[in-house]
């Protein structure tokens, strides 16, 4: 359920400026060479950002490169919702949408940006993504925290923000359709601005335990107006938004 919230988040983020830390990487992690650029040198994406395209992961509605197996759940998935059965959305119990599905922006995203850090803040659920640009690296994979969002460390290319994400847990989905993935899954992100008021994030998904090939996947946001901002978002107060059969289907 959305409620108006205070202001006090839109004020921190409008007085918030983008820059990069110019030091070493925080202790137990490995440094990422070329990371660091001068004080100044990238674009200040900070603000409210509303998505352009539609709900599904792919706003084109094709599936991803499943390998035969993940095709066949996807199929049988797909004859039991037609069947009327339910086939179970996660976020439709409350659980977090994850990784890659953040970035679907079914309400707003709010993006801050500060010294070593790009944080992204999405309105559903009230989710938050700490992407770390300061040099370094993700944590051993035998050390590394299994979440919905992942673990993810950005660079600087010019004006575009390079981020890898790892560890994200396997039992989330792309969208609202049975598009699933398996525990192996990673992504990058290329996210730039086209313009001052567009953002573009384009999107490589790779799971060699799912896919048979990695899958882009483009998106873009338009700038929220100067109300813009994030309301307050509890699932658990009113959860009234469940599809039903049939309903935003990918096609083959």
């Amino acid at each position: 359920m959305r409620n108006k919230w205070s202001g006090l988040l839109r004020g921190a983020a409008m007085a918030l400026l983008a820059t990069t830390l110019l030091g070493t990487a925080p202790q137990g992690f490995a440094q990422v060479p070329g990371s660091k650029l001068k004080e100044g040198a990238v674009p200040d994406m900070s603000g409210i950002w509303e998505r352009i395209e539609g709900i599904r992961f792919n706003p084109a509605g094709q599936l991803p490169p499943y390998n035969a197996e993940y095709r066949r759940r996807y199929d049988l998935a797909m004859e039991a919702r037609q069947r009327g059965e339910r086939v179970a959305d996660p976020t439709s119990g409350c659980l977090p949408q994850g990784m890659p599905r953040f970035m679907v922006a079914s309400y707003p995203l709010e993006v801050l940006q500060t010294k070593g850090q790009v944080t992204i803040i999405a309105e559903w659920s009230s989710q938050v993504r700490r992407i770390f640009t300061d040099g370094r690296g993700h944590p051993p994979a035998d050390e590394i925290d299994i979440t919905f969002n992942g673990h993810s460390i950005g660079r600087w290319e010019g004006q575009t923000l390079v981020v890898e994400t790892v560890g994200i847990r396997g039992d989330t989905s792309f969208d609202a359709s049975p598009l699933t993935h398996s525990d192996q899954l990673t992504v990058s992100e290329r996210i730039y601005l086209k313009d001052p008021n567009i953002l573009v994030a384009e999107i490589t998904v790779t799971d060699p335990g799912a896919f048979t090939a990695p899958w882009k996947v483009v998106r873009t946001y338009r700038r929220g107006g100067p109300d813009a901002r994030i309301m307050e978002y509890v699932c658990e107060e009113n959860n009234r938004e469940i599809f039903l059969p049939g309903q935003n289907q990918p096609k083959p």
